[in-house]
């Protein structure tokens, strides 16, 4: 019998040896001994988190989608948001990609055109 515990572990064990994964686990060390870089890398943090929050309770505010975007701006002038961005982006396309084959049964399932 499948233990589809055991091979999400080992998924997750994999994900850890990819090259996305990896790649981004470098870019974010460079990014936490760059000062300047880290303190912009916090505070767009702190702004996605507060974002996140407000969507979760219907409660988007206009100030914290201007401030996101303005910390957005910043972010992109220095290179290592912009390498980190970038490695985001990869990484996530494989997760996305990870979760259109896990979710493919179900999506089978219920496919009322199928």
């Amino acid at each position: 019998m499948i233990n589809v515990y055991d091979t999400a572990n080992q998924l997750e064990k994999d994900l850890r040896e990819s090259q996305e994964y990896k790649d981004l686990q470098a870019v974010v060390a460079k990014v936490k001994v760059d000062n300047a870089t880290f303190a912009v890398y916090k505070k767009l943090r702190e702004a996605q988190k507060t974002l996140q929050e407000q969507q979760m309770q219907g409660t988007l505010d206009e100030k914290v989608m201007k401030s996101l975007q303005e910390i957005s701006q910043e972010a992109s002038q220095y290179p290592l948001m912009m390498e980190l961005m970038e490695k985001e982006r990869a990484i996530s396309i494989l997760i996305d990609d990870l979760n259109k084959i896990i979710f493919k049964p179900l999506s089978e399932v219920y496919d009322i055109e199928g």
